[in-house]
């Protein structure tokens, strides 16, 4: 995988992984009013996107992308 490609893609799945949170969130306070409130969502969704962008331009900055990419190859998967 080109370095280019590699940098997006984990830089992206940091990102992204906070907006899985924020949908999550979402989904259980839609559940919880029973309705679907388009301000709460886009509020959540936006801080959560937000935050989700600092940390990836955070781990760019600190640890880099292709080593954070290495270590998130390296881990096993461990059924409990």
């Amino acid at each position: 995988m080109p370095n280019t490609i590699m940098a997006i893609y984990t830089w992206l799945r940091i990102a992204l992984s906070y907006c899985v949170v924020g949908a999550i969130i979402t989904t259980l306070l839609s559940a919880y009013l029973q309705s679907v409130n388009l301000l709460a969502i886009s509020i959540i969704m936006s801080t959560f996107l937000i935050i989700g962008v600092y940390k990836a331009e955070k781990t760019r900055k600190s640890t880099g992308l292709a080593h954070y990419f290495a270590q998130l190859s390296s881990e096993k998967h461990i059924d409990l």
